[in-house]
């Protein structure tokens, strides 16, 4: 019996005994049980268009399950599950009509484009050329070409689900002008890893024209057990890479805990170990600058790893043969079972797999101990509580009862002068602490500011065109990756908002627990929720701001080589960092207002739930109580305590 299933077994064990108890919260207990009975483990693969995150994953299930080349404008996410009785399956959901109009939308005003509902959305993306506009923004022109195409078939099948066989998914997904409409494929297959109740979410890119994209990997940031991120070998770390793993160390951070497994696929690339060692360095040195603190980075041939398992089963199977035989460059290349065990090692997935498992075994044992834990000592508060009211209603003679009326009283006391107090005394603090946070995030962007400037004004881009056109293009990119950049720090801020908030409240909860003289009523720290949804706001940066300070660019040569590029830079800089700090202020400043609203929620239900149990305990103090329940509390109490640390 695994770990995670004794701690099952000691939670129901707990539900067993203080079945019937009327004064426990059930509650905590009861999602602690299904928290541990989905025995599932997320595991959420993200990374660049072309990474090879569909590779690597058909390599961890032992097939090509999924298509290797979804088209890089329209991927879903898609989930792949342990089958049910075996029998794979597919269901296909489609994107609501509004989902569509939020990408359609977006895209239209990134191409300064307008219509006024989708249906005229379509009718324009017929006529638009990619041609006619920049290279970056061409594939937003090819997504929404794709849409027009294909929505005499698809439109009618927005927000629906339906059931496809593998074979159809794989032309399902290599089809853009299907594929623009979907919003998520759930699969359920048989693996190996699967018989471990390992669920695999393959993400759209880190690179997705989509912003919706954005706020749905924030949630797998979060909520993953682990998370895998691909790099193809010859390109690893874009910006879109450097960006995705700068929100994630912020959620990290938070989080307290490193879930980030970075894979470098494609290395029978590299030309020499030399080689690739220098690149897996510069991989982890990179991360470490992102703060990641202990990067784990695992060099991977995706394809050589599934050729060799499906050799491995299959020696004659063709299609893996010649996969094999081209990423090697050896056509003579026979599935004899050294050679195929050769293969295997040579494509480094073992490594990555079996880290992988343990991480998750391991970081599921710790948090199913800790759920069990946490959930015995509230237990152990409320049958204390419950015995410590009916030894008073047993054994306490009128005098007795009048103290502890004269306690209750006192303890109400308390109550309402806190209550009373709460937001002058509990919110000054925190709003200092999160007007300190979002000072911090705006330090940040200005540290970024210059890589950020250099990366969007670069020498490639005005070898060919109007110069003119090439600073308004590479303005626009600017101001594009600094909303970006602004998203970041405000998830981030919004994680540590929901952090110091509860923080607030448990430091309110013990000062009134310290002179709480009342123990049948115990004080609980209060649950503290702040809607994370506050921080997907889109920011948008006004690129005009860099506009006046073309003057510094004459000529390619001498705004790289005579200073003309840090002149402009130099001379934007306080214009840009004042509209970053505006925009912070503005947005952060919403997020901050809705963390001290969830503060003041959270404290003001805590009094009123300890007002309306030191009115049940001034009820109960004349009621008649029948001993046995006492002894019964007793039994229940030491078995309890007893628990600790080992089974009930």
């Amino acid at each position: 019996m695994s770990e995670r299933d004794r701690a099952l077994e000691r939670l129901r064990e707990m539900r067993s005994l203080v079945a019937g108890i009327e004064g426990v919260d059930l509650r905590p207990l009861l999602r602690a049980i299904e928290r541990l009975e989905q025995k599932s483990i997320t595991i959420a693969v993200f990374g660049a268009f072309s990474a090879g995150k569909s590779s690597l994953l058909n390599a961890l299930l032992g097939r090509p399950l999924l298509a290797v080349s979804p088209q890089p404008t329209t991927a879903a996410i898609t989930s792949v599950r342990p089958a049910d009785g075996g029998r794979a399956s597919v269901r296909i959901t489609a994107k609501s009509r509004d989902e569509l109009w939020q990408d359609v939308r977006a895209l239209l005003d990134a191409l300064g484009q307008r219509a006024s509902d989708l249906d005229d959305a379509v009718r324009l993306a017929s006529s638009l050329s990619p041609a006619k506009f920049p290279i970056h923004l061409r594939r937003h022109v090819r997504f929404l070409k794709a849409l027009a195409e294909g929505y005499p078939e698809m439109g009618p099948r927005m927000g629906e689900q339906w059931e496809v066989s593998l074979e159809e998914l794989r032309d399902f997904s290599a089809d853009e002008k299907r594929a623009a409409y979907v919003s998520q494929v759930d699969v359920w297959a048989d693996s190996r890893l699967g018989e471990r109740g390992f669920i695999f979410v393959d993400t759209p890119g880190v690179d997705s024209i989509h912003r919706r994209h954005t706020n749905v990997a924030f949630q797998y940031m979060r909520e993953a057990d682990a998370i895998v991120f691909v790099m193809y070998y010859t390109h690893a770390f874009s910006q879109a890479d450097r960006e995705f793993l700068l929100q994630l160390s912020g959620v990290q951070d938070v989080a307290g805990t490193n879930k980030l497994f970075s894979v470098v696929n494609a290395v029978d690339l590299a030309e020499s170990e030399e080689e690739l060692a220098a690149v897996l360095e510069r991989v982890s040195q990179d991360e470490r600058r992102l703060g990641v603190r202990e990067p784990r980075v695992y060099p991977v041939s995706a394809q050589l790893a599934l050729a060799a398992r499906v050799l491995a089963a299959n020696p004659h199977d063709e299609p893996a043969l010649e996969m094999a035989r081209a990423r090697l460059g050896r056509p003579d290349f026979e599935p004899t079972r050294d050679a195929v065990m050769d293969l295997e090692r040579r494509a480094g997935l073992a490594a990555l797999e079996a880290d992988l498992t343990d991480f998750c075994a391991r970081e599921a044992d710790r948090l199913a101990l800790d759920l069990v834990e946490r959930t015995r000592q509230a237990l152990v508060r409320d049958v204390e509580a419950l015995l410590e009211k009916l030894t008073i209603a047993l054994t306490a003679d009128q005098a007795a009862r009048d103290a502890e009326r004269a306690q209750i009283a006192r303890a109400r006391g308390l109550v309402e002068e806190a209550a009373s107090s709460v937001e002058a005394r509990a919110l000054p603090p925190l709003a200092r602490e999160l007007e300190e946070l979002l000072f911090h995030a705006g330090e940040r962007v200005r540290f970024a500011y210059r890589d950020m400037f250099r990366e969007a004004f670069h020498p490639g881009r005005f070898r060919l065109g109007n110069p003119q056109d090439k600073l308004r293009e590479a303005a626009r990119e600017f101001a594009e990756a600094l909303g970006r950049r602004l998203e970041i720090e405000l998830r981030t801020f919004a994680l540590r908002a929901e952090q110091l908030a509860a923080k607030a409240a448990g430091q309110e909860a013990a000062r009134l627990a310290e002179g709480w003289p009342v123990h049948a009523v115990p004080v609980r720290e209060p649950d503290v929720a702040l809607d994370l949804a506050t921080a997907d706001e889109v920011i948008s940066f006004d690129e005009g701001v860099l506009a006046p300070h073309f003057r510094h660019f004459r000529s390619p040569k001498q705004f790289f080589e005579e200073g003309g590029q840090t002149a402009m830079m130099d001379a934007a800089m306080p214009a840009v960092m004042d509209q970053v700090k505006r925009k912070l202020e503005e947005s952060g400043g919403r997020v901050a207002k809705r963390a001290e609203a969830a503060l003041t929620e959270s404290l003001r239900a805590f009094y009123a739930d300890l007002a309306t149990s030191l009115d049940a305990l001034a009820a109960a103090l004349d009621q008649p109580v029948d001993p046995a329940e006492r002894d019964r509390l007793a039994a229940v109490l030491a078995s309890l305590r007893s628990a600790a640390g080992a089974d009930v």
